[in-house]
């Protein structure tokens, strides 16, 4: 989790996969039109993350209060559009690395007390680390960083509760925010997801504590994530007997 909490790290990674898109866009010959391009995305949030690696405290005293806001805002923006480019030049590996760098930047966000409005690529960013890691002390970390950023995005995405898409990102991270809980064995983490769950997605809650009901019951989980996956199962009136 070291390289997702410092930003000197994020902009690193970031630079690592920048270059071989940038390669790519100038072989590529894509007529762009009015797009904005790779290098023009690339340069911008290098510009950005000069101004993210300083300490928010030395910024210009002229700044406006939500300054930290807008700029971790817009950079969320450029990141999303260069994983899209990245993408679309078959960057595949690239486009998995600019989204788990927004994790970093909405980390930031969270560490400055700011609300998250981009919320779709640190989505992406937080279900691509999690899905990487096996050891329960990192999971219950990237835990914590889920219920962070889950507070600073509640201010914009709270009241979403369209069900046409199940793939809604507000959706997507609270369900992943449980099972990374329960992966990390961590009660007292999975109690909080629980609730927020519950809270937010009442009729979604139903359906996932069913099916964790049957993970916990059939996997090897210590008894006390088993007993708090099956209370909260017990606790909608629709658990699996």
């Amino acid at each position: 989790m070291a390289s997702i909490l410092s930003m000197a790290a994020a902009g690193a990674r970031f630079e690592q996969y920048a270059h071989p898109v940038m390669a790519r866009f100038a072989e590529s010959g894509i007529a762009t039109g009015g797009q904005v391009t790779p290098p023009q995305l690339v340069d911008a949030i290098r510009q950005l993350f000069v101004l993210l690696q300083k300490d928010s405290g030395s910024w210009a005293p002229s700044l406006p209060d939500d300054e930290p806001e807008r700029i971790g805002d817009i950079c969320l923006g450029l990141l999303m559009d260069l994983a899209t480019w990245a993408d679309r030049l078959g960057e595949r590996e690239a486009r998995a690395s600019f989204e788990t760098v927004t994790v970093s930047i909405a980390v930031w966000l969270v560490q400055h007390h700011q609300p998250i409005h981009t919320l779709e690529p640190v989505v992406n960013g937080l279900a691509i680390l999690a899905n990487a890691e096996r050891e329960p002390a990192t999971l219950q970390a990237l835990a914590s960083i889920m219920e962070g950023i889950v507070e600073a995005a509640s201010g914009d995405y709270a009241t979403d509760l369209e069900n046409a898409d199940p793939q809604r990102p507000w959706r997507v991270l609270l369900f992943n925010w449980g099972i990374t809980a329960t992966r990390a064995h961590d009660p007292e983490s999975m109690r909080k997801a629980f609730s927020t769950l519950k809270k937010y997605l009442p009729a979604d809650a139903t359906v996932f504590f069913q099916e964790g009901r049957q993970q916990v019951l059939q996997g090897d989980y210590p008894a006390e994530v088993r007993q708090t996956m099956l209370e909260a199962a017990d606790s909608t009136g629709h658990g699996l007997h």
